[in-house]
């Protein structure tokens, strides 16, 4: 009786979690802005508002946004705020997180949030986008194809200087290259192990098994690497070259 009494207790918080975690994703826009002012320190708050606001949701973008669009949008893990965004024609997660970020900004320094401009400026820009990720998408099955398993390859990574602490990231469009700077910038030198895509002939990848990195104080994306690991890099918006 003891362990059934227990088992139906664990299944009920169970469920009461999920219920939780299903409640605390936003439906829409305002809810999205509540969610992140409840969930986030009044002093995080505070910097963000007296920061301008461009400044403000560049420096996000690869925090605070990669965590909007991990927990609510990739792997379409909240359909209602997507169906939201998508209904206006909005629909790159990139996108829908900066709006997200701006409007907050806006509505905590008490300003319009103006989502119908915000919608507009986006869309306007989405050929340019559009035209760029079709020349990256060529780049990167132009690479995918050049390299063979057993390969020394370099990958070079942009570390931005907008970004609080170190971080690799891909460059994205509108930009389609950079220049590579070696004090600042990650270079990682690596043999080929695997190469592979998910869901998409285009959607290509490599796994290097690191062997030599620039600097050893830099994460890409936020995580840790080390010489000797094996690491998934996506050919969209690398720089990859023969060693």
């Amino acid at each position: 009786m003891k362990a059934n009494f227990f088992l139906l207790m664990a299944i009920c918080v169970m469920i009461a979690c999920n219920a939780q975690q299903e409640h605390a994703r936003p439906k829409n826009l305002n809810e999205a802005i509540s969610y992140l002012k409840v969930n986030n320190s009044k002093a995080e708050l505070d910097d963000f508002k007296k920061t301008d606001e461009t400044e403000a949701v560049l420096r996000l973008h690869f925090t605070k946004g990669m965590w909007i669009r991990n927990k609510w949008l990739w792997g379409n893990r909240n359909p209602p705020l997507i169906l939201y965004f998508k209904s206006m024609g909005i629909s790159r997660p990139d996108d829908i997180s900066s709006i997200i970020l701006t409007s907050l900004h806006r509505d905590l320094n008490g300003k319009k949030i103006d989502l119908e401009s915000q919608v507009k400026e986006y869309l306007d820009y989405t050929k340019t986008i559009s035209d760029c990720e079709t020349r990256l998408s060529e780049r990167a099955l132009s690479a995918f194809e050049k390299f063979k398993v057993g390969d020394t390859i370099s990958v070079y990574m942009p570390v931005p200087d907008y970004i609080e602490g170190r971080n690799a990231v891909y460059y994205m469009c509108p930009k389609e290259d950079w220049d590579f700077n070696p004090k600042q910038d990650l270079k990682i030198k690596g043999i080929l192990v695997k190469k592979y895509n998910i869901n998409s002939v285009k959607n290509v990848f490599f796994k290097i098994k690191i062997t030599s990195l620039n600097r050893t104080d830099t994460p890409i994306l936020m995580e840790k690497v080390n010489v000797g690991d094996k690491h998934d890099f996506s050919l969209q918006g690398l720089r990859v070259e023969a060693h």
